[in-house]
This record gives C-alpha cells, structure tokens and sequence, in this order.
C-alpha cells in the first residue's frame, strides 16, 4: 500500500476530521496543486501521532521527505513503525547528510545542517541557534498568534490531563507556584485557575496581566518564593529559560520540599543540581507522558502554518534572518480554526 494511503487511513482511524480543519483543508489543496513536488525537506517535529496528520499535506504535495525528531520526546512507536513500513527515510547523521530544500525543525536541532531555500523553527528555544544565520530566511512559528492559540488552550490541557493520569483525580485543594507568566505559562494559568484553590505566579514582569485571584510574586523576591514554596503542592516551570530555578535561588528548599516539581519548558528549567527522578518525566514536559501530549485541535492550527511556511519558502523570496510569517497567512489560519472550533480569533 503506497504510504499517503496508509497513513491517511491511520489518520482515519485516530481522529475524527472535526478534529483538524485545517489540516484537512491543506491536504486537499496540496494534493491538487501540488506546491512541493520534487522539493527535498527534512522534517523535524516531535513524531507524536499529531504528527502524523501533519504530514498527510507534506505526502500528497509530493515532496521528498526525510524524517527525524528532536530529543525532547521519544517518538511513538506505532507512528515509527507505520512510517519505517511505508518506507520513509530518515536522517542518520552517523551515514550521511543529504543537502536539503527547506529544513522544518524544533528546538533547533538541525541549525548546523545546510537548506538551499530556509528553515522553520516550531520552538521559541530553537531560535537561539539560527540567531546568526546569513544569507538563509528562518521563520520563527512560536511568535505568531496561531502559536499564542495552540499554547494559550493546548498546554495547559495537556498538563491537566497528565496530571489526571499521575494519578491526581482532584487538584482541587492544590496550591501551585507557577514560574513564567508567557505565552505557556498563561495557558497554564487559564486551565488551572478554576481547578485548584490557589496559583501564585512568578514574573520579572512588575505587574503582569493577572487574572483575578492569581497571586504575584516578582522573581527578584527570593524570600518569598522560597516561603511560598512551604505551602505548594505544585511546581511548575514555564519560563522557557535553562535552568532557571538553580541559576537564580537555592536549589535545596526545592529539592527538599513536599511540591510535586515539574517542568513545562523545552528545556530543563531546573538544571543540573535536580535529578532526573525530582522532577516528573524526567525534566520533559509532563504531558509528553500522553499517548497525545497536546490534543489535535489544538496542534492542527500550528501544524498547518508549519506547513504552509514551506510553501512560502520554496515559491517566494524573502528577507534572511529570523522573521515571522505573513501576516495575511496567521491570520487566515487563526480564522479557520476559531470558525471551525467555536473560539474569537480576537483573543489571540
């Protein structure tokens, strides 16, 4: 069976279309015109089974695939073995390293490797590395609106379902002490500020655009961090900054307390004093314990801009550097999910 019809009859058999508009659109636009034919592009997202629907567009444009992913997350493997089957290719640095169109990564993983057309970074930490890129476009996905959505109402969903699945049936009476008040950090304060009885945030920010019943605690305040954490059930990093916690205060009342310590960053936000086992999934993001870490309807918007950023890459010139996509192109992708999944697009 030709791999497009495996994996579209998987996709099938896992979610339901209401599930990705937007990806579903784009498959039916890339497999008539076909905007990546011929085109070699290395793609790097977490091989979730999201994923896979992401790639349904990418197969029936035709392009050249190659497949990795970046360490942050051990790939499913039934999405694995559907793709090996199906005779994907996939990277191995260790034999080669083909020359590519267009690199589609995450966590910049791939920087070091050459892309005749451009990159795409998924994530705000991956960025870092193609800060001195010359003479190469990278589009930077994670400061756009359709990822403030994709954050805003799929991470803190996704911790919650974790947290269900650790075994927390009720967080009700939890009080949790949340570092980062960004994009993460406030999805993560949307999804909980109804479920536990207390959420104190830690910002640098002086006055941060708190919700009501929210506490402040300015980063700089070690003492009271330190004595917040005396009654916090729940740690949890969304700063996007490595090893935040142990670059800024003592790691012990961390390590010594009763706080359930986890990490919602791309990075190891609590650094290399905290053992592996301290923090919940090995310093990974907690729900990228689940079968799906963040659900598709939320991961269709971001995934179909992913997309759709390659198009631009191998059709158009645009100025090197780090810069967003069109505006014309968010917005389109904002509209069609908000339209499809009953949210205002104005809130992102």
């Amino acid at each position: 069976m030709p791999l497009l019809e495996s994996v579209f009859q998987a996709v099938q058999t896992m979610f339901p279309e209401s599930e990705y508009p937007c990806l579903n659109s784009q498959f039916k636009h890339f497999a008539t015109e076909k905007p990546l034919s011929e085109k070699q592009l290395l793609y790097a997202a977490p091989l979730t089974r999201n994923t896979l629907v992401a790639l349904l567009p990418m197969l029936a444009s035709e392009a050249k695939l190659t497949l990795s992913w970046p360490p942050i997350i051990t790939p499913d493997p039934k999405v694995l073995e559907l793709l090996k089957l199906g005779g994907l290719t996939y990277l191995d640095r260790s034999i080669n390293t083909p020359d590519f169109d267009i690199i589609l990564d995450c966590c910049g993983v791939h920087s070091d490797l050459e892309a005749s057309d451009g990159y795409i970074e998924l994530t705000r930490s991956g960025l870092q590395y193609y800060q001195g890129i010359a003479n190469k476009t990278c589009f930077d996905i994670d400061s756009t609106r359709v990822k403030k959505a994709e954050t805003t109402l799929g991470t803190g969903d996704g911790l919650l379902r974790a947290l269900e699945q650790e075994g927390f049936a009720s967080i009700r009476d939890k009080h949790v002490l949340l570092f980062g008040f960004g994009k993460v950090g406030q999805g993560i304060c949307r999804a909980l500020r109804d479920k536990v009885t207390k959420i104190t945030v830690v910002e640098l920010f002086q006055s941060p655009n708190l919700p009501e019943k929210v506490n402040f605690i300015h980063a700089t305040d070690t003492l009271a961090i330190l004595s917040a954490l005396t009654t916090t059930s729940i740690v949890v990093t969304a700063t996007g900054v490595s090893g935040v916690i142990e670059k800024n205060y003592p790691t012990q009342p961390f390590i010594d307390s009763k706080a359930v310590l986890i990490n919602m960053g791309a990075e190891d936000e609590y650094g290399p004093s905290f053992s592996k086992s301290r923090v919940k999934n090995n310093k990974t993001p907690i729900n990228f314990i689940l079968e799906e870490p963040t659900s598709m309807k939320f991961m269709d918007p971001i995934f179909t801009l992913f997309n759709e950023c390659a198009v631009l890459l191998a059709t158009q010139s645009w100025p090197t550097g780090i810069i967003e996509p069109p505006e014309s192109i968010v917005s389109s992708v904002i509209n069609n999910f908000c339209e499809a999944q009953g949210y205002k697009a104005n809130d992102f």
